[in-house]
């Protein structure tokens, strides 16, 4: 169990205001951990992201009227797999004062809260993998069936359809549980996963993999839901942030995997195959995951008919979805084949070019949710969405080190509107129907796709990359203007006050 000690020598005098002052050493803690005083100098924690505790301040006499204070921590953070990430900056935090350290959420922490927000954030790592994959190795899988682009671009608006295995999957954590139903998509997403390593050919590949994203989807979905539900009212967008991170490191392993693709016109397959690491993970995320405390009040109340307001709130999100996706999914989708076609990167270079321009969104997701839970979310992601955009179009009409600067900055703005832009998913809607509209939206967001990938491939074939993203540009755009005129403020407001049918 970490330890943190800390020794201060001084005058007796002085040490009395150390001691006993309005944030004394002897009074109880209230920032990172809500402390409860015993005896003896010693505390333990009432509340806080900690599974042991315990602070206990002594003072010795050294001679000529001076004294050494020490105080020592002893605890363990109820952090799985991300503990040691944790871990010392924690315990600089206990040591230095007793306000919250920047890292730190807007709120505290429970320790149920921590655990379950990092077991989510474990099983994200497997969603980003497993939604990243395909995108990442279709133009190579064409190569080895010998595809035209145009059959791989219809393969993949076929896959999105697999949107329909995710609505179901997500209507059914409605009434069934989060846990159980998360759990049992993610097993079924790694097998189809795994199991694309062994088609033989495009039509093969579409129907395995149409599985596989329709589960991990829904997957990525329930994650989001789940870890909204039980996050502190003032740091739901910090908690999406830091899921957004996590898949974020999915999708860079995924990334990291194309270099295989170079082994052999048939080595992308050993991408698929590494899917089957996480399966161990799942298991675990079982022994350490409980139920939704949201989904457990809500199924003892009979279900009721939708407020007024969802019709309107599910449209806005709905097209906000579609929209967006518009553009972001051609934009993710088609930039191998642009860099391996129009710039003429091997497997390797688009590789290196992926991670050193994506690390940026990181860093932005992180500062975007804080700041959204402490200033609000709209302006951030207004500005976020179309700047985003736009600069993402500039990069595809421009070649060398400009174009690597652009694409970085765009990842950085639209990786912004994560925390602000997509935590609506989940604070407009009631326990009830919380799941199932996320799987509504999600279909709106594969029409968006499907509806942008076809018409990204036709006018880039006729007009060129950036003509073609110049049009769809438009989506996020119209978005931000959305987001400003109807979308309501929700920083620090319970999810039963945003949603009245749940009280």
């Amino acid at each position: 169990m970490p330890r943190v000690i800390s020794r201060l020598a001084l005058s007796a005098d002085a040490a009395d205001g150390v001691l006993h002052g309005p944030r004394g050493l002897l009074t109880p803690r209230c920032d990172i951990v809500l402390e409860r005083a015993e005896s003896g100098g010693a505390f333990s924690a009432e509340q806080g992201p900690v599974r042991r505790y315990r602070r206990t301040v002594t003072v010795e006499p050294i001679g000529a009227g001076r004294v050494e204070i020490t105080e020592q921590f002893d605890y363990q953070l109820a952090v799985p797999v991300w503990r040691v990430l944790f871990t010392i900056p924690f315990g600089r935090a206990l040591r230095r004062g007793r306000d919250f350290p920047w890292w730190h959420p807007p709120d505290r922490f429970t320790a149920r809260q921590a655990q379950i927000v990092a077991v989510l954030a474990t099983l994200a790592v497997i969603a980003g993998f497993l939604g990243t994959l395909l995108g990442q190795t279709i133009t190579f899988a064409r190569d080895e069936f010998g595809e035209s682009k145009a059959a791989a671009g219809f393969a993949l608006s076929l896959i999105r359809l697999s949107i329909l295995i995710t609505v179901a999957v997500a209507a059914l954590a409605d009434r069934k549980g989060r846990r159980r139903i998360l759990l049992s998509a993610a097993t079924g997403a790694i097998l189809a996963s795994a199991a694309t390593s062994l088609v033989a050919d495009l039509a093969s590949l579409t129907a395995v993999q149409a599985t596989s994203r329709g589960l991990s989807h829904a997957m990525a979905l329930l994650i989001f839901v789940f870890a909204l539900e039980e996050a502190p009212a003032g740091s739901r967008a910090f908690v999406s942030s830091m899921l957004g991170l996590a898949a974020g490191l999915g999708s860079g392993m995924a990334v990291g995997s194309v270099p295989l693709a170079d082994l052999g016109v048939a080595a992308w397959r050993f991408s698929f195959l590494l899917a089957l690491a996480g399966l161990p993970l799942v298991l675990f995320a079982a022994r350490r995951l409980p139920e939704s405390q949201r989904f457990e009040a809500a199924r003892r109340q009979p279900r009721t008919k939708s407020p007024t307001e969802y019709p309107f709130r599910l449209l806005l999100l709905a097209v906000t979805s579609f929209a967006v996706l518009a553009f972001a999914a051609p934009a993710s989708q088609l930039q191998n084949d642009f860099l391996r076609d129009e710039r003429g990167f091997s497997a390797t270079k688009i590789t290196v070019f992926t991670l050193l321009t994506a690390w940026t969104a990181g860093p932005a997701m992180l500062v975007a949710g804080k700041l959204a839970d402490l200033r609000g979310r709209r302006i951030l992601a207004s500005i976020g969405a179309s700047g985003g955009a736009l600069l993402t179009l500039w990069h595809f009409t421009l070649a060398g080190w400009p174009m690597w600067v652009l694409i970085a900055a765009g990842t950085l703005m639209t990786a912004t509107t994560v925390p602000t832009l997509g935590v609506y998913r989940a604070e407009m809607f009631g326990t009830a129907r919380r799941s199932e509209s996320n799987g509504l939206l999600g279909m709106a967001g594969v029409a968006g796709s499907a509806t942008g990938l076809a018409a990204a491939g036709v006018m880039a074939d006729a007009w060129g990359y950036g003509t073609a993203f110049s049009v769809l540009v438009a989506g996020p755009i119209l978005v931000a203007v959305l987001v400003l005129l109807f979308y309501p403020e929700t920083t620090r407001r319970s999810l039963e006050e945003l949603n009245p049918e749940d009280r």
